[in-house]
C-alpha cells in the first residue's frame, strides 16, 4: 500500500533532481522508483518473503526518502549473511520506515538514523523518537495491520517499544524453509 501523498512527493523529488541538472542520479532515482513500484506490485498479494528481498527493497524504498531528506535521513543495516534466507511478511520495511519518516521530524539540525538489523533471530527495527511539532494524528493502523498478519501467520505478534528516546518494532523471522 503507498500513500498518494508518497507518490506526489516522489515525482517532486525527481522534478527537482532534473530541474538541478543532476542526469545521473535522477536516472538512479528513476531506477530505484520503479524497482520500488515493481516489488510492491509483483509482491502485493504474497504473503511471505526473504529478509534478502526485503532488505534489496528497502535500499531503493529508502533511497527516494534519501533524496528527498538530503543529508537528513540515514538507513543503518546489520544483517548476518546467515539470516537472509529467514521469511518475513511481504513490505514489512516498507511500512516500519514510512513509519518513521512520517513520525518524526527529520532536520539538519536533528538528522533522523533509521536502524535495521536482527538480534537472536528478531528483526529490529528503531530510531530516535524526534516527534514533529505539526503531527499528523496517528491511527496505528500499520502497525496493527503488520501485526495482525503476523498473528495470523506465526501465532505470534509483534513488539512495539517506546521506551526511552527510542521506538523499535521487533518481530520474530520464520526460518528458512528445508530444501
Amino acid at each position: 500500500q503507498i500513500n498518494p501523498h508518497f507518490f506526489f512527493n516522489s515525482l517532486n523529488s525527481l522534478a527537482m533532481l532534473v530541474r538541478e541538472g543532476d542526469e545521473q542520479k535522477a536516472l538512479t532515482y528513476i531506477d530505484q522508483l520503479s524497482f520500488s513500484f515493481r516489488y510492491i506490485i509483483r509482491n502485493g498479494q504474497n504473503m511471505l518473503t526473504t529478509l534478502a528481498e526485503e532488505l534489496r527493497f528497502a535500499e531503493a524504498y529508502g533511497y527516494l526518502f534519501k533524496i528527498r531528506y538530503a543529508d537528513k535521513l540515514f538507513f543503518d543495516v546489520d544483517v548476518a549473511p546467515k539470516y537472509l534466507d529467514y521469511r518475513l511478511p511481504v513490505l514489512t520495511l516498507q511500512e516500519l520506515l514510512s513509519n518513521a519518516v512520517k513520525h518524526n521530524a527529520i532536520t539538519k539540525r536533528r538528522p533522523l538514523r533509521v536502524s535495521i538489523r536482527v538480534e537472536n533471530g528478531q528483526l529490529v527495527v528503531s530510531n530516535p523518537l524526534l516527534p514533529k511539532l505539526d503531527a499528523e494524528p496517528c491511527t496505528g493502523i500499520g502497525l496493527h495491520n503488520l501485526d495482525s498478519r503476523w498473528q495470523l501467520i506465526t501465532g505470534h505478534g509483534i513488539r512495539i517499544d517506546r521506551s526511552g528516546e527510542i521506538f523499535s518494532v521487533c518481530m520474530s523471522l520464520l526460518k528458512p524453509r528445508t530444501k
